[in-house]
This record gives structure tokens, C-alpha cells and sequence, in this order.
């Protein structure tokens, strides 16, 4: 069967030199070039391979292969369709009629992997002139379009593969041992942040702004990075009676932020309205910035599922520009209908020959650790920096890895909650305030 072949670019949202920008898994579709069940994604090419099933055979076993082995964390969906003449059924339903039991699920490639293979199984022998469709996805939830690829099941006289395929596992690195706690904070000081990152004196706290300013109209968000000195219409961050835990959020202000002036705030991007919502922010760009190489950064965090909101963690750089960034998580709660709750993006962006060049995994974490809840509970959200690869892990699992193309840092945090963005129109202001929880951060030199 003809199939498209698809390339899976890798697009940034907003503009160079700034200090806060977001990827996106944005899929362009070209012209069919070949019938090869392929698409790319970054320097790998994904395909799917067709497969036949013996006279008698009640399962088909169906590859899915790199042409190299990847150097970073590859997510994938896969499906069965129904092809010429078949039906499929879930499990547990009635199969008078069907020829298949659906399957539904993710791939996930990890650095070094090559192989992975999905088991179909069947309700009766495949017929003669019948056929299933196995179709792979780039899972860029909950984002724009994806790169697809399919191929068939079809009978034959023996099962395609003489010696079966196996699906290969490297597993990623556990966390080092024996490492030095080098900064920890809680975040519970009466005046832990504030414009400038200085308190009384010249000691240095977390500070309430990006370097750059206090918006980003270049991801067309909707908030204005707040500061309740600043901005008394706001509250902007509090302690959290029930957990004694600091908390960040962004809040809906139905009459916009005031300019101070007599006027309002208003986006750049988006001139008609003033801002009506505040984000809030917070960064160790004055109070620790020497996070580098095989250091281990933890962030212990409770999020809200609010729609139109865009909690984040980031490392930026020091040196001032654009790129290099690492992002442990971006989470784009949106009104879509296919959002899901486990799903968060790891990613990192870097200076490559043409440019600005990125990579990043969309990971639904239930794959990781059951039961994951990202709203009830905290979760413990890491990233190891090594010389080689960056490994990122929830709860004390590693579960994604990138080359690391952004080189040594040196690096400070940033945690905040955006408005807008990727993550889309909020569906009215009854949802917020967006907050995270912050039970505290920690950095570990190994």
C-alpha cells in the first residue's frame, strides 16, 4: 500500500535572545515520496514494517525500527486499523465477526534502542484478500499535528519473520551515589523574592522576573509576569496552610493589570485587550547559578489542572542569550479533548549550524510509575547533567534521555506557571488561580 512519508520538524516558539521559549512537536506532512511507512524525527528515521501471518497463526508480530540506534528519548503511539475486509474488537467483546482484537499503546525508544515489537492478536486465522492496518504516530500530545506511518498484516503461506524480531532494552542510568548537597531551599522566607533578586543588605534571594523583563510576547502568552510589590492588583505567591508549602500562581484580574500610569497592561502580541491574567515566576539567577556539569537538580512540585495554564521548570543559562535551555517540564493543560493528565514534555534547546535546533520527549508519566498524579500529590522532577547526556527522572526513575548538545552551563532554576502559550485560551476565569506547590528544590554535585 502507497504510504506518506512524513518529517517530523521540530519548530521553536518565540524569538531568539529570549530567556524562556517552549518547543513544540510540530509535524509537517510532504509530498509522498515514497512507500516506505517511514517518517523522520530528527537525525532517526522511524518505520514500521509490513508483516504476514502463517495459515495457522493466532498472533502477528509487528517491528518498529530505527536505522540507527537513537540518541534520545523517542515517544510513540501505535494503533490497529481496520484494513481490506477486516473487523477489529476490544478485548472481551464478542467476535462472531471479528478477525483481530484492537490494540492500542506507546513505544518509547530510549538512547541506544533500536527494535521494539507489537504482538496483534488475532480472533481466527487471517483470510485470504484480508489485511490490518498497523499505524505508528509521533506522539506530540497535546500539541498540532503528527507525523503517521502504517503498514499491513497480510496472510501468507509462512509468518514473515523466520527468526522474530526482539524488542531491544538499554535501560537508562540510575542516579549516581555519594553525591554533595550543594543549595536546598524550601522557598519559606517572609521575603524570598523579589524584582531584583536582593534583599536589604545585598544578599541575594530568588527573583520574581525573567532577565529580560516581566512578558514573553513572542509565545504569545497571555499573562503578565507579576511581582505584588510591583503589581497590588495581584497576590501572586503565598504558603499554603494545609502543607506549610510555598505556592506560585497565576490569577484572572477581570479590569487588567495597571501600567501605574493611569493605564493598563497590555500584550504586544495582542493590543485590543489589556493583560487579565498575571503569571507568576520565580528564578536563582542572583541566589545560586553555579549548577554545571554532573550536577543533579530536583524539583519537589504539586501542579493544578487548570485549562489554559502552562506550569514549567527550566534550567537557563548564566551567560546572557539564546540558546541553550534545558526544560525538566512543561505542562500545556489544555481544553483539548484528547488531553491527558500524565503527559508532560522534557526537552532541550540548543545553538546548532542553521540555528536555534531542539529535542524533546512528550512522556506520559503512568508509563513510568503507576498511578503518577501530577494534581494530588507531589512529585519529585530531576535532571542529571552529565558530560555525554542529560537524563531526567520522576520520583527517582529515569524515564528520558538527550544528548547534551547545551554544553557545561553554567545553569540557574526556574520554576513558574504561564498563561497562554502552547497551552491555549483558558475556558474562563473560574478555574484560576493556577498554582504550584513547591514542597522544595535541591542541587547535587557528584
Amino acid at each position: 500500500m502507497a504510504m506518506m512519508r512524513a518529517t517530523r520538524r521540530t519548530l521553536l516558539k518565540g524569538s531568539v535572545g529570549l530567556a524562556l521559549t517552549t518547543i513544540g512537536p510540530l509535524t509537517v506532512l510532504d509530498t509522498p515520496a515514497a512507500a516506505d511507512g517511514a517518517f523522520s524525527f530528527g537525525d532517526s528515521t522511524i518505520a514500521v514494517v509490513d508483516t504476514t501471518v502463517g495459515p495457522a497463526e493466532l498472533w502477528a508480530e509487528v517491528p518498529v525500527k530505527l536505522n540507527a540506534p537513537t540518541t534520545c528519548t523517542i515517544v510513540l503511539e501505535y494503533e490497529t486499523l481496520n484494513g481490506t475486509g477486516t473487523i477489529g474488537v476490544l478485548p472481551g467483546e464478542a467476535t462472531k465477526d471479528a478477525d483481530f482484537f484492537v490494540v492500542r499503546g506507546f513505544l518509547i525508544f530510549q538512547p541506544g534502542e533500536q527494535v521494539k515489537v507489537v504482538k496483534i492478536r488475532l480472533a481466527r486465522p487471517l483470510e485470504a484478500g484480508k489485511s490490518i492496518i498497523f499505524q505508528i504516530s509521533d506522539f506530540g500530545h497535546p500539541l498540532f499535528g503528527f507525523a503517521r506511518a502504517s503498514a499491513e498484516v497480510r496472510p501468507g503461506d509462512l509468518p514473515s519473520v523466520a527468526a522474530p524480531h526482539v524488542s531491544d532494552d538499554v535501560p537508562l542510568p540510575p542516579l549516581p551515589s555519594h553525591g554533595s548537597v550543594i543549595f536546598s531551599d524550601r522557598l519559606l522566607d517572609r521575603d524570598f523574592a523579589n524584582d531584583e533578586g536582593y534583599v536589604a543588605g545585598g544578599t541575594p534571594c530568588w527573583q520574581s522576573r525573567l532577565a529580560t523583563g516581566r512578558r514573553l510576547d513572542g509565545n504569545k502568552e497571555l499573562g503578565y509576569y507579576a511581582d505584588p510589590s510591583l503589581n497590588p492588583e495581584t497576590t501572586v505567591w503565598g504558603i499554603d496552610p494545609l502543607t506549610g508549602c510555598r505556592f506560585i500562581q497565576a490569577e484572572y484580574h477581570q479590569d487588567g493589570l495597571s501600567d501605574g500610569q493611569g493605564g493598563k497592561l497590555v500584550p504586544g502580541w495582542r493590543k485590543e485587550t489589556p493583560f487579565r491574567f498575571s503569571s507568576a515566576i520565580v528564578t536563582s539567577r542572583t541566589l545560586f547559578n553555579r549548577i554545571t556539569l554532573n550536577t543533579y537538580v530536583e524539583f519537589n512540585v504539586r501542579l493544578m489542572k487548570v485549562t489554559g495554564s502552562w506550569p514549567g521548570l527550566w534550567l537557563l543559562p548564566v551567560k546572557p542569550g539564546w540558546p541553550p535551555e534545558i526544560d525538566l517540564l512543561e505542562t500545556y493543560i489544555t481544553g483539548a479533548p484528547q488531553y491527558r493528565e500524565d503527559v508532560i514534555f522534557s526537552s532541550i534547546h540548543w545553538k546548532g549550524e542553521k540555528g536555534p535546533d531542539a529535542r524533546g520527549a512528550a512522556m506520559p508519566l503512568g508509563l513510568i510509575e503507576e498511578g503518577v498524579d501530577l494534581f494530588s500529590r507531589f512529585n519529585r522532577f530531576g535532571c542529571f547533567i552529565g558530560e555525554q547526556q542529560l537524563i531526567y527522572y520522576l520520583n527517582g526513575r529515569p524515564y528520558c534521555a538527550m544528548p547534551n548538545r547545551v554544553g557545561a552551563g553554567p545553569w540557574y532554576m526556574l520554576m513558574d506557571v504561564a498563561v497562554g502559550g502552547p497551552a491555549g485560551e483558558p475556558n474562563g476565569p473560574g478555574g484560576f488561580p493556577a498554582r504550584m506547590y513547591i514542597a522544595g528544590v535541591k542541587v547535587i554535585q557528584f
